[in-house]
């Protein structure tokens, strides 16, 4: 159990609820506001052909006050799982129900756990280009389906996919973050290393951004995760040196992870740091299924650079015996490290006179109109609010000799979601009907 989990998960361990339909037998993980256990149902007929238990996930939060906030976010969690919970690929609600103290959801039980069992520990999808499209794919008809439905999740990352043993079906899960706006201004809404810049917020004078976008815009992340098994940055910010050097070179990716052309084509495509002109997610689909390979042929990495010989050694498929893996060998982080010292290609990089500019709002949104935000009273449409012109925000200067640094590469870690930083306060949501 994790030692940051809340201090009552422990207490209802191996209780019942519902009365005493489901027992809770182990803690799978915490999110932002509630753990989520694995439940058998103990009323569940067992056979010869089917020895063990029915199966459930469920997600325990404690029940706040009707009279804060903190209980209307919880209202609009369920509510919004709720209206999306049929498609294939989105996690199923069995149950919800409440009690004095806590709020269970029944959810569908995944057997594979999230995303970075197969992607890290399995490493099934790596030189695999068709379970990589048929993942992707299936994880944007998801995201599509919650679009499509007016639910913008806003915290995509791998811990909220679950999957099936093998890694090849999955399912988006934890509505936690979700939203009806179309349009925020919950800046730091989401997870540090999936989060758009203009959700960010510090590059863009914290204008109201797309929900739909900013989406979007994590899925590209996701993406570079299953190809390269590594994170493009830490922080789409100037302040982070992975991102400027992307602003500076959008090729850069190509010179740090092993990933084909077409590959980086299609995910300049999502980076693209206007939002008015990132891809849209039918477009991003028919991108994706027209790839031929998302990586690098052993030929590329073998003159490519030492970032790119590191993360094609250490995402190599499990077993892997081929002479790539023969010639690359795994190195540990402290030899990964050495090499990244040794290493000049890209540590030497200057950024070039045209590229200390980045887009700062979108050319979509009007920097002074309201915004259709959990605060404000209907949406921005192109009829009520002219385009405006971006803003550019400046690059810092860089000294006649300066260099911005060592360059490393981000590496894909777990970790809690971070709570967002505003006084949005979400429109007000019918009561259950349990």
């Amino acid at each position: 159990m994790d030692d940051d989990c809340a201090p009552w998960a422990s207490d209802l361990l191996n209780s019942t609820i519902n009365e005493g339909q489901l027992r809770l037998v182990e803690i799978l993980g915490e999110g932002a506001y509630g753990v989520v256990f694995r439940a058998i149902d103990e009323t569940s007929p067992t056979s010869s052909a089917c020895p063990e238990p029915r199966q459930f996930a469920v997600k325990i939060m404690e029940r706040a006050d009707s009279r804060t906030r903190r209980w209307r976010y919880q209202q609009r969690e369920v509510a919004a799982h709720l209206t999306v919970a049929d498609h294939p690929n989105i996690v199923s609600v069995h149950d919800v129900f409440e009690c004095e103290f806590f709020i269970y959801i029944v959810l569908e039980y995944c057997v594979g756990g999230d995303l970075f069992n197969p992607m890290l520990e399995n490493r099934v999808y790596c030189r695999n280009d068709a379970l990589v499209k048929s993942v992707f794919v299936q994880l944007l008809d998801a995201v599509q389906y919650c679009h499509n439905h007016g639910i913008y999740h806003r915290d995509l990352k791998p811990d909220n996919i679950l999957t099936n043993e093998d890694g090849s079906e999955i399912k988006l899960a934890d509505f936690g973050l979700s939203t009806i706006a179309k349009f925020s201004d919950a800046f730091g809404c989401g997870s540090q290393n999936y989060m758009s810049p203009e959700c960010i917020g510090e590059d863009y004078d914290f204008h109201p951004y797309s929900t739909e976008a900013s989406d979007i815009w994590s899925l590209g992340v996701i993406l570079t995760n299953l190809i390269a098994g590594r994170n493009p940055w830490d922080y789409a910010s100037i302040n982070d040196r992975s991102f400027m050097r992307y602003l500076a070179n959008p090729g850069y990716l190509r010179e740090i992870l092993p990933i084909s052309q077409e590959a980086s084509n299609v995910l300049q495509a999502v980076f693209t740091t206007d939002p008015g002109l990132r891809i849209t997610l039918n477009a991003l689909r028919e991108r994706v299924l027209a790839v031929d390979t998302f990586f690098m042929t052993e030929e590329e990495i073998e003159r490519g650079s030492t970032y790119v010989k590191i993360a094609a050694a250490t995402y190599a498929p499990r077993g892997t015996d081929g002479e790539l893996v023969k010639q690359l060998s795994i190195v540990t982080d402290s030899e990964a490290f050495e090499l990244l010292q040794q290493s000049s290609s890209i540590t030497e990089s200057r950024i070039p006179e045209e590229a200390k500019f980045v887009i700062c709002a979108s050319s979509g949104v009007s920097s002074d109109a309201s915004s259709s935000t959990e605060e404000s009273n209907g949406p921005v449409t192109p009829e009520t609010h002219a385009q405006d012109s971006v803003k550019l925000q400046q690059v810092p200067e860089l000294g006649e000799n300066e260099k911005i640094g060592t360059l490393v590469m981000p590496v894909i870690r777990k970790g809690r979601t971070l709570p967002a930083y505003y006084d949005e306060i979400p429109p007000p949501i019918a009561p259950m009907v349990l």
